[in-house]
């Protein structure tokens, strides 16, 4: 069971952002689920069907999405090493 089948649009926080890319024209841009939360019909999808449902904003495409969690936290490369 993927992550995207576990969480619904409820459960994001107000200030989470999801990154959503066109798998046919590579157009990315991110949906805010606080925006979803007073649209009956969409607040209680999981992200796969919120995924589903959702179509590219680029002007005449319309194609199918593949979304992911964007974070702003900061990463950081391998500090390990040999001893």
């Amino acid at each position: 069971m993927s992550w995207k089948k576990r969480l619904q649009i409820l459960d994001m926080g107000a200030d989470d952002k999801i990154e959503a890319r066109c798998k046919t024209c590579g157009f990315t841009w991110y949906e805010w689920p606080c925006v979803y939360y007073h649209k009956s019909h969409m607040r209680y999808l999981y992200l796969d069907e919120f995924e589903k449902k959702l179509r590219c904003q680029q002007w005449n495409c319309k194609g199918d999405i593949c979304i992911a969690l964007s974070s702003e936290a900061e990463t950081e490369g391998f500090q390990g090493g040999l001893a």
